[in-house]
């Protein structure tokens, strides 16, 4: 409860809370705190207003209510906060949660885009965010109008979980157009969540810290159409540095909306061409990160969630199965088809098409989509390299 009061205090930000608990230890002893101590840590005006918030705040009134609307609250101290906020520079205090926390070993991709979406845009949302939520992985958004709310609309349709993040409290609904999501979010396992107390307004100057919290809570970060100059910028940017990867949907270079996603792209960005794209990524962000230690304790059922990184050593003495032989099967043919498409690339540019028309020549059958999936995996491995648009090279 204390902690409660501690995070409710006036111009007080996470900063000074952790001054606070420096020099007092405990949430209760800054409650307890007089006026020259305070004034150590805040100087004299923060600390009257301190000592004028403790006699006018009804702490005991004010924590029952929110419990009653069934509001979580916890600290950086408290088991159940998400361990990916622990893991970024500068973790919020507390975070208020309506519903459910985020599940730690469950992998996590924030979609974020235009409000005013076209409807590609929408297709491609839904795409993408239906895949992946079916797929066993969290969506996490700020259930904007456009494609956060699409996507996240998307994600509880093919049984998925999604988490939205807010710029106001939890029991606020903004945009109050998304009330039928906000309820549904809770209802099919998600949460509402939140930095700011319960009862605080949307205000333009708290989403900057919504956005740091949706990238904070995701491994990797998605943009679904985006203009060059728009508030999807801030999330990418606090994405980057907090180390997150960041891939974007391609579009039209005619089309505006789709300017800020090949801007991204250019500048580096992961070409998202298809869900499976991103999930590929999340099993390699999550064995690079050699999973969380809730894994071990409490894997999800889905394999792209469950699935367990076997050592060769484990390989040789499991005694294979046909699912193994099966898998290893699909495995040669993969790289089959990965040999044969370098046999078409050359060390001067050549376009996608050129080698469609190679390819096909040869007797080699493979949709447009297909191969631009294999050319950028080559990409990845450092076999090949895209030197512009659909332009691609080999490498030794």
């Amino acid at each position: 409860m204390f902690q409660f009061w501690l995070h409710n205090l006036p111009g007080v930000g996470d900063r000074t809370i952790e001054k606070l608990l420096g020099r007092f230890g405990s949430p209760r002893e800054v409650y307890s705190a007089g006026q020259g101590a305070l004034e150590e840590v805040l100087g004299n005006a923060r600390a009257l207003s301190v000592l004028a918030f403790r006699k006018t705040f009804q702490l005991q009134c004010a924590y029952e209510e929110m419990l009653d609307k069934k509001i979580i609250f916890c600290t950086k101290e408290d088991e159940n906060y998400p361990q990916r906020l622990k893991e970024i520079t500068h973790p919020p205090y507390g975070l208020y949660c309506l519903g459910n926390l985020p599940e730690n070993q469950r992998p996590a991709a924030a979609i974020i885009g235009a409000r005013e979406c076209s409807e590609y845009g929408r297709a491609m949302a839904e795409a993408f965010a239906g895949r992946l939520g079916g797929a066993g992985v969290s969506i996490v958004s700020g259930m904007a109008r456009g494609i956060d709310g699409i996507g996240q609309k998307a994600a509880l349709t093919k049984g998925g979980k999604t988490y939205a993040v807010l710029g106001c409290g939890v029991d606020v609904c903004y945009p109050a157009s998304n009330r039928q999501l906000y309820e549904e979010i809770t209802e099919k396992g998600g949460g509402i969540l939140s930095v700011f107390p319960p009862g605080t307004q949307p205000l333009k100057q708290h989403f900057p810290e919504r956005n740091r919290i949706v990238a904070g809570l995701s491994d990797l970060i998605l943009v679904v159409e985006a203009r060059q100059k728009s508030g999807t910028w801030i999330t990418v940017d606090m994405a980057l540095e907090q180390g997150k990867s960041v891939y974007a949907v391609p579009g039209r270079l005619t089309d505006r909306l789709n300017d800020g996603c090949n801007l991204l792209i250019r500048q580096g960005a992961g070409i998202a061409l298809s869900p499976d794209d991103i999930l590929a990524e999340l099993v390699v962000i999550r064995n690079r990160n050699g999973g969380r230690k809730e894994e071990t304790k409490k894997a999800a059922a889905h394999p792209l969630v469950a699935a367990p990184v076997r050592t060769k050593s484990a390989e040789k003495a499991a005694p294979k199965t046909g699912a193994d032989m099966t898998k290893e099967a699909e495995t040669k043919e993969e790289a089959a088809k990965t040999e044969g498409i370098l046999r078409f690339l050359d060390y001067h540019p050549k376009s996608a098409d050129e080698i469609l028309e190679s390819m096909e020549k040869a007797g080699i059958k493979i949709s447009l989509p297909q191969l631009l999936n294999e050319l950028i995996n080559l990409c990845m491995e450092g076999r090949a390299k895209q030197v512009t648009g659909n332009y691609f090279i080999r490498k030794e």
